[in-house]
Order: structure tokens, then C-alpha cells, then sequence
């Protein structure tokens, strides 16, 4: 099994569409092979300090999930709405 952190800080103005989007895109990788959980947490209403939450089946199974279109559309679409990268951790399970 794999799993994969995600720290990730929008810009204030850009907070809410990226719940919105990460919410739209989540019903499509749930429904992808190998996906177990991926969820997004919020350290409270004021602050911009989100946590991303998935487990996978495998490497490879995340591997494919990166690569799907609607993936790539996301992280396109996102990519201007952050001051800083992503701080994403990636864990096997022994």
C-alpha cells in the first residue's frame, strides 16, 4: 500500500475554488483502480493550510493516477493559485 501527503497552501483568493475543484476532481479518482481514500482536510475556516490524504493499492496505481487527464487538467488548472510548491510525501506501507 502506498500513501501520499499533501501539504498545500492556496493564496486567500484562490482558497475556495481549489476546495471546490479538489472536491469535482476527487469523484473521478475515486473511481479509478487501486484508489482507497483521498481526502482533503482543513486546519480550520480562517487559515489556508490544507492537508491532502490518499492511500493506494501501489506504486503503480498511483503512478496511473498521475498521469490521467483529468489529473493533468487539475494540476493545470491549479498551478497559478499557490505562492509556494506542494509539500507531497510519498510512503510504502511495510
Amino acid at each position: 500500500m502506498i500513501i501520499v501527503t499533501v501539504k498545500a497552501s492556496p493564496k486567500s483568493e484562490h482558497k475556495q475554488d481549489f476546495i471546490s475543484a479538489f472536491k469535482t476532481v476527487s469523484e473521478l479518482v475515486y473511481k479509478e483502480e487501486g484508489c482507497i481514500e483521498y481526502e482533503m482536510y482543513q486546519k480550520d475556516k480562517e487559515s489556508n493550510d490544507l492537508f491532502i490524504f490518499e492511500r493506494w493499492e501501489s506504486k503503480e496505481a498511483l503512478d496511473a493516477h498521475l498521469k490521467t487527464k483529468h489529473m493533468e487538467d487539475f494540476f493545470a488548472k491549479v498551478s497559478t493559485w499557490f505562492d509556494s510548491e506542494n509539500d507531497m510525501q510519498v510512503y510504502e506501507v511495510k
